[in-house]
This record gives structure tokens, C-alpha cells and sequence, in this order.
């Protein structure tokens, strides 16, 4: 499997997130300092003027860490688990508008990859994914840790896919597919009605496989596809 990753994008936001991580434990500290040193009301409303930008950023650094800070990387857990394909298949990191693209045999794939665990569902009446355990409510909203509205974000990537395809004058392609993986060992996922295939990342590999075996990709879309997109190593 050859693959494409952006190296100068992910080594910028690792940097953001280490800078970020630090800006709001010295605003948090200011902010704390602030209401303590002096119990005026003038000083408390102060304070909390610190400390609500300080609690956004370190929002935002949880999420910047689970994708930039981690050892291993989403990209490296999402490669680690796809290793084993031939080079007839390229993995985009960060290279394309879409985060993580499989193109080869087995079509077009985007990859999404979730770190919630819990049990995973999919309700058919609500339309759905749903989360049980993982967390409270107050936990998963602190650390925002709740799944969001996956299927609108599916819709969010493949229009965004399509536009890039558009724009380097990519047509006659296949339509994208998607899976949702979850990478963290504690997630079960007991979504089989779900619309979109939802799985655990170690079953991403076979389920490439099992693609190709029932519809694959003639050579020369794939490689036609290719020529359009970064290159790879």
C-alpha cells in the first residue's frame, strides 16, 4: 500500500496544540489568581472574563489532542490497520479535502475515524447513532466527547470530495464510500442497521477485502483516478 500523508500539516498542529494547551493554563491560573486575590465583584466579573475563553481553548485542545497529540496518530492507527494491502491501493492523509481517502480495487473509500467508546447504535426511527455508557452526560459534554451527527458530516465529506474532484478535473469515478471506524478498544459497535457501515477499526482491512472480492475496480479507473491526486511514497 502506498501512502500520501501531509507531514507539514500534521507537525504545524501539533505545535497549535501544544501552544494552545499552555495559553489556557496560563489564562486559567490568571483567571483563578484574579478571583482570589480579591473577593470585589468587579474582580470576580474579571475573572470569569479569563476563564471562559480559557475553558473554550482547553475545549478545543481535547479535541486537537485526540487527533494531533496522540501516540499513535489516527493517521498511523488508520495506516497500521490497512497494512497488508498490495500497492494497487494509495491512502491519503491529509492530502485531498477529505481527511483519510483509500482509493484501489476496492473503490473510493473515506474513512472516518471516531475515538468514542461505548456501545454504538443506530436508531432507524430517530435516524440516528446513538451512544450508551462511555461517560455521563456531563463528562461527554465537558470533553466533548459525543459522536455528532454523523451521517450530516458523511453528506459534509463526500459533497467536499466531489467538489475536489470537480476541480482537478476528475469525472467518471465511483461513488465514494463510507466507513466509520472506531478506534478505541472499548467501543462495541451493534449498528448493522445503520445506513453506513460502522465498524471497528480492526475489521477496516477485511472489509476492503470482502469489497473487492464482490465488486472490484477495473486497473485502469484506478489509475486514472490517481494521476488526479497527490503523490504518493
Amino acid at each position: 500500500m502506498k501512502i500520501s500523508i501531509n507531514e507539514k500539516l500534521i507537525k504545524r498542529n501539533k505545535i497549535i496544540t501544544q501552544v494552545s494547551l499552555y495559553a489556557a493554563i496560563g489564562l486559567i491560573a490568571i483567571g483563578l489568581f484574579i478571583s482570589f486575590s480579591n473577593p470585589d465583584k468587579a474582580k470576580i466579573l474579571l475573572s470569569y472574563l479569563v476563564l471562559l475563553p480559557a475553558y473554550i481553548m482547553m475545549q478545543i485542545n481535547v479535541l486537537m489532542a485526540n487527533k494531533w497529540g496522540r501516540n499513535p496518530r489516527v493517521d498511523q492507527i488508520i495506516s497500521n490497520s490497512l497494512k497488508g494491502l498490495d500497492n494497487r491501493y494509495s491512502l491519503f492523509h491529509y492530502t485531498t479535502p477529505v481527511s483519510h481517502l483509500l482509493v484501489g480495487p476496492a473503490g473510493i473509500w473515506i474513512i472516518k475515524p471516531y475515538h468514542q467508546h461505548g456501545i454504538i447504535t443506530y436508531d432507524e426511527k430517530k435516524k440516528k447513532y446513538l451512544q450508551k455508557g462511555g461517560g455521563n452526560f456531563l463528562s461527554k459534554l465537558f470533553a466533548m466527547d459525543t459522536l455528532g451527527d454523523i451521517e450530516r458530516d458523511t453528506q459534509r465529506q463526500i459533497s467536499t470530495l466531489q467538489k475536489y474532484f470537480e476541480k482537478i478535473g476528475l469525472k467518471d469515478y465511483p461513488n465514494p464510500l463510507i466507513a466509520n471506524v472506531f478506534f478505541n478498544p472499548e467501543a462495541k459497535i451493534q449498528a448493522k442497521n445503520a445506513p453506513e457501515t460502522t465498524i471497528n477499526i480492526d475489521k477496516l482491512k477485511d472489509l476492503i477485502r470482502q469489497t473487492v472480492k464482490k465488486s472490484p475496480l477495473r486497473d485502469e479507473i484506478t489509475n486514472k483516478i490517481l494521476k488526479k491526486l497527490p503523490g504518493t511514497e
